[in-house]
């Protein structure tokens, strides 16, 4: 298997949990609080590295100098190397200073925590990720998305007749593209599209069809905002075909999942009273870091874990809908890795990796054995 140097949409959205190489994960490199480099895990035990890249991929790190692997199958960084770590004291601050875009308060309301996400003039969290591309022996852990191609018959129809396809992308500020190193704001190496274009690339390249894609996500926004008729008239203006539906973040924090499932369901409805052939893949989020807060002494993370559930009502009693479930492999991932592995800024962005697992699990979902 090549390394991975750049964006190539097919090598972004093969699944990570299929075979037995996975391209390009990422490794956060903090030290621990007593300044130790402790080693770390990977999502599987790592058999052999292929390459260990800074996270831009434009650097690539030498075995013995600058890492090893142990008996374990775990990364060890070279403390005399030149792999930059991030020092407990510069993650970890006594006294929140609001001045700072920097940090964000801790949610015990005890001093903060860095944040900061890629930017086209900055580098962010970033600064201490690796890109580590390896081998492993096989494993069907992570390969827990199910296949809902029979929820597409309209989708799968125009791509099989080689009929003009319009997606349009409803969602907060990952679905809008934070952080993807290749998001129109951004634009640095390697230049990964964000999941939801990937997802578009992916069957533009498969089916050869032409393929229009609008994306009417807003940062910041919630369920509460995308229902009203204004906001919604850019969605149905379109007359999509599918609409990648992806609140939840935002929403995670404030919403019993009764609520935001209820506004998801008049969502559709509008758009449907419109646009009656319309499909919509839901797609549930990542977890936020639970130790940041907005405001000091409340975690951002509350019903996040409960939101899959709510989702997978919604397929299970309407028809043409079906929930991608990125939440579920987000967990399984969590069980091996830190969640700064897994995010841009320290909070609720993913990085381009998550980026990445979020395009391989909406196209699972969407396309069943067609796609893998």
């Amino acid at each position: 298997m090549a390394d991975l140097k750049e964006y190539v949409c097919e090598e972004y959205v093969r699944p990570f949990w299929k075979g037995d190489t996975v391209l390009g994960e990422s490794v956060f490199v903090l030290e621990n609080a007593l300044g130790e480099l402790r080693p770390f895990r990977l999502a599987f035990p790592i058999r052999r590295v292929i390459s260990v890249r800074r996270g831009d991929l434009r650097t690539t790190y030498r075995e013995g100098a600058d890492y090893r692997v142990n008996e374990y199958g775990e990364l060890e960084i070279v403390r005399e190397g030149s792999i930059p770590r991030l020092l407990w004291n510069d993650h970890r601050f006594s006294e929140f200073d609001a001045s700072r875009d920097d940090r964000m308060a801790s949610a015990d309301a005890l001093g903060a925590w860095r944040t900061g996400d890629l930017f086209s003039d900055r580098e962010g969290m970033r600064a201490w990720q690796i890109a580590v591309s390896y081998s492993h022996a096989e494993s069907n852990i992570y390969d827990v998305t199910q296949g809902k191609s029979e929820k597409f018959p309209h989708l799968l129809r125009l791509l099989g007749e080689n009929r003009p396809v319009t997606v349009v992308s409803y969602g907060d500020s990952i679905t809008y593209g934070w952080a993807a190193s290749g998001m129109q704001d951004i634009r640095k190496p390697p230049y990964c599209r964000p999941y939801a274009q990937m997802i578009v690339d992916f069957l533009l390249d498969r089916s050869g069809v032409q393929i229009k894609h609008v994306n009417c996500s807003v940062s910041g926004k919630c369920t509460d905002w995308a229902e009203r008729d204004e906001n919604l008239a850019g969605v149905i203006s379109a007359k999509p075909d599918l609409v990648i539906l992806a609140f939840g973040m935002n929403d995670g924090g404030v919403f019993r999942p009764e609520v935001f499932s209820e506004r998801l369901r008049s969502i559709m409805r509008k758009i449907r009273i419109v646009c009656p052939h319309t499909e919509f893949l839901l797609i549930s989020p990542i977890l936020p870091n639970p130790l940041v807060a907005f405001t000091a002494g409340s975690s951002i993370l509350r019903y996040h874990r409960e939101y899959p559930r709510a989702l997978l009502a919604i397929e299970q009693e309407t028809q043409g809908v079906a929930c991608a479930n990125v939440t579920a492999v987000h967990e399984l991932l969590l069980e091996r890795k830190s969640l700064q592995d897994t995010l841009s800024n320290n909070v609720n962005h993913p990085n381009d990796f998550m980026h990445r697992v979020y395009a391989q699990v909406a196209l699972k979902t969407l396309l069943g054995d067609l796609f893998a």
